[in-house]
């Protein structure tokens, strides 16, 4: 049977910093998108991983989240000169 080996904190700190530019991207492509649909886009397993990013997100500002029924969430102008940056 195989063995499932936990995440190293620097895999786990890369996938989060991969997941923040393909929000942020996302957003930026598409515009502001209801919350639940940016879960299922980017954790199409139900993994949870993407929701503390976003809620990171959030908290840095990179991303806003409006208090309508859908928690639609767009990007910031923060978050277009994050997604600008080279080391995100």
């Amino acid at each position: 049977m195989a063995r499932i080996e936990p995440q190293k904190p620097d895999q786990t700190f890369n996938r989060s910093c991969e997941f923040q530019r393909e929000v942020l991207a996302y957003l930026k492509e598409h515009g502001p998108q209801p919350y639940d649909v940016l879960y299922v886009h980017f954790d199409p397993n139900c993994t949870a991983e993407i929701k503390a990013v976003l809620h990171e997100m959030i908290q840095w500002k990179f991303i806003d989240r409006a208090k309508d029924s859908d928690m639609t969430v767009s990007i910031t102008a923060s978050g277009v000169a994050r997604l600008g940056l080279k080391d995100i």
